[in-house]
């Protein structure tokens, strides 16, 4: 550690206010100052802000603070639309434009990129950055999870009686509310009707169950809704999208893309131009790009974990009468282990698209991939970190041809990235 960064660690250590300018956001959607060399990260700031802050946690390194007052806000800050804003954890950059929102979360990514993960700078100077996709910036998520609790005092509505609610922002504590604009106008709808459930609150609580997962097909007022677990008065079962000629069916348990207005947009990009005769796709969930790789592959095999998605990934291939194609129900780390006996990636396969979880692709996967060596690798990933660090240890065998940015998830600091790689020669 430098002299000058031990000097303001020192120093900072008496301090619990600082007035700091906000330089840009950073990954995970923080705003980015420094006092005297060192990093501070301030949640809810926005780019040229001039803030007032509290220190709550000094590393040697960094220190995080939150905002006491905005002396003066920045070009790009607005008053958060949702009520709701301050409190609850669910979104992350409300206070700032809309318009602004996405520029400066693939800005984020792309210094993400070249910062971790041992990336080969020229790889990254030889790829082509396309432009990021954003779509409508409220009302179009399709699923969400609600909290049912008790209402207390101090909340809204009638005290002792049942309503919903989000984690409060960095805490397990929960916001109760009587809407989320970001929600699909089907999944509003259906969260007012919860927040204020009619009859006995003592009978009411015990129906309900702590958590709730509701999904919609569609951004329409009308569209359908259903419920996980069954609850009585809300509807369960199938929901059925049509994506670019195929029926898909999933329910609310089920990991689906969440912007209603992005998917085939998502899709077409992830699945490329690209054809031949095999392809694998890991974390298949209920055949979101599986259905994409069926029309440009011979055979497709789409490994998924979870019961459940495996289960709609093998309806959805029967209806649309994609024989060729085929759903491997396992864990992916034990599929891709072939020294624990599983099937494990053949060598040269023309294809492998991966769409891990946020923790990104296991060692165990990421050498699986290096040892099959496909033709073409592409990866879909939910977390600029984890894509950083696992393509630093791809790209000793494959070369990036594209990266394209997302707005999967406006108003929160999350970004979706599509990342294209082909095996180097």
């Amino acid at each position: 550690m430098s002299a000058e960064r031990l000097e303001a660690l020192a120093a900072l250590a008496g301090i619990n206010r600082l007035e700091l300018t906000i330089e840009k956001l950073v990954l995970g959607g923080d705003g980015l100052a420094r006092w005297r060399g060192m990093p501070v990260f301030v949640p809810r700031a926005a780019p040229g802000d001039v803030v007032e802050v509290r220190i709550t946690e000094r590393r040697p390194s960094y220190a995080r603070a939150e905002i006491e007052e905005v002396k003066t806000p920045g070009p790009l800050r607005r008053e958060a639309p949702c009520p709701f804003y301050e409190r609850c954890g669910g979104c992350q950059l409300q206070h700032i434009e809309d318009a602004a929102q996405l520029g400066l979360k693939a800005a984020a990514a792309r210094e993400t990129l070249r910062r971790l993960g041992g990336i080969d700078p020229a790889q990254l100077a030889g790829c082509r950055f396309e432009e990021p996709v954003g779509e409508r910036a409220w009302g179009y998520r399709l699923r969400a999870q609600v909290h049912i609790a008790r209402r207390s005092e101090g909340d809204a509505g009638s005290e002792g009686s049942v309503g919903v609610g989000f984690r409060r922002r960095r805490s397990h504590d929960l916001v109760l509310v009587d809407r989320c604009p970001v929600l699909a106008p089907a999944l509003e709808k259906e969260v007012r009707s919860l927040s204020s459930l009619p009859g006995d609150p003592a009978a009411a609580s015990t129906k309900l169950p702590s958590r709730l997962s509701l999904a919609t097909a569609g951004l329409e007022p009308d569209s359908p809704v259903v419920a996980a677990p069954p609850v009585d008065g809300l509807p369960s079962g199938d929901l059925e999208i049509d994506l670019l000629g195929r029926k898909l069916s999933y329910d609310a348990r089920c990991f689906f893309q969440a912007h209603g207005g992005l998917l085939e947009s998502l899709l077409r990009s992830a699945v490329g131009p690209f054809e031949g005769d095999a392809a694998v796709e890991l974390y298949a969930g209920v055949g979101f790009f599986t259905a994409g790789l069926a029309g440009r592959y011979g055979s497709v095999t789409a490994v998924e974990g979870e019961s459940v998605a495996a289960r709609y990934a093998r309806n959805n291939l029967r209806r649309n009468r994609l024989g060729h194609c085929r759903v491997e129900r396992s864990a992916v780390e034990s599929w891709v282990d072939r020294r624990r006996g599983g099937p494990g990636l053949e060598s040269g396969l023309d294809r492998v698209l991966v769409d891990p979880p946020r923790g990104g692709l296991p060692r165990k996967v990421r050498s699986a991939l290096l040892n099959a060596a496909p033709n073409r690798l592409t990866y879909v990933s939910c977390d600029p970190a984890t894509l950083a660090r696992d393509l630093g240890d791809l790209t000793r065998d494959f070369d990036l041809e594209s990266i394209s940015f997302f707005d999967v998830f406006p108003q929160t600091a999350h970004i979706e990235t599509v990342a294209q790689l082909r095996l180097r020669r």
